[in-house]
């Protein structure tokens, strides 16, 4: 689904140049809605979209830019409007995306639960997760919630061996 729109937002010569660096391209050079792609080759398309689309920013925010970008074109899809039209909290929400994950990345281990104490905060605890947890997955997490129509905070711990805890709030819905 994501690397169809991330091909078309490039113009010609940077499709070409990403296509050369692919290690495992699809068949006739179209990716198929949901089938799994390898980590590498996904991550060479996002880089080369971020740096087209926000040559005056860090990789780095360009990467959480496209991240929020990843919950827009979902919620557009035919897939994605039919699961935003179930009534759903955001609490609900936030806590059905390790199972979204487990979809979209198989090799990840993401946990989110409640925090203990605290209304409008859901913590989230990856182990093995090989995405960018300092910008992609915030991105995303931070669309989520202005889905919503509320404004995100998000606290990251970074850990060794592709480990992290983040804790995400938001504000009371506007009126």
């Amino acid at each position: 689904m994501y690397f169809a729109n991330l091909i078309t937002r490039l113009p010609a010569d940077v499709v070409e140049r990403t296509w050369a660096e692919v290690r495992e391209p699809p068949r006739h050079r179209v990716y198929q809605p949901f089938l799994a792609y390898p980590f590498a080759d996904v991550l060479r398309w996002l880089h080369a979209v971020a740096r087209h689309e926000h040559p005056r920013v860090s990789l780095l925010e360009g990467l959480r830019l496209l991240g929020r970008d990843t919950v827009r074109v979902f919620t557009r899809s035919s897939a994605g409007r039919v699961v935003a039209s179930m009534p759903r909290s955001l609490e609900e929400t936030l806590l059905k995306m390790p199972e979204m994950w487990a979809l979209t990345d198989p090799g990840n281990d993401v946990v989110a639960h409640l925090v203990d104490g605290e209304a409008r905060a859901i913590a989230f605890r990856f182990h093995g997760f090989e995405g960018w947890l300092d910008c992609g997955v915030i991105g995303t997490l931070e669309q989520v919630v202005i889905e919503n129509r509320v404004a995100p905070t998000i606290d990251l711990a970074l850990e060794a061996g592709w480990r992290a805890e983040m804790i995400v709030r938001w504000s009371e819905a506007r009126s």
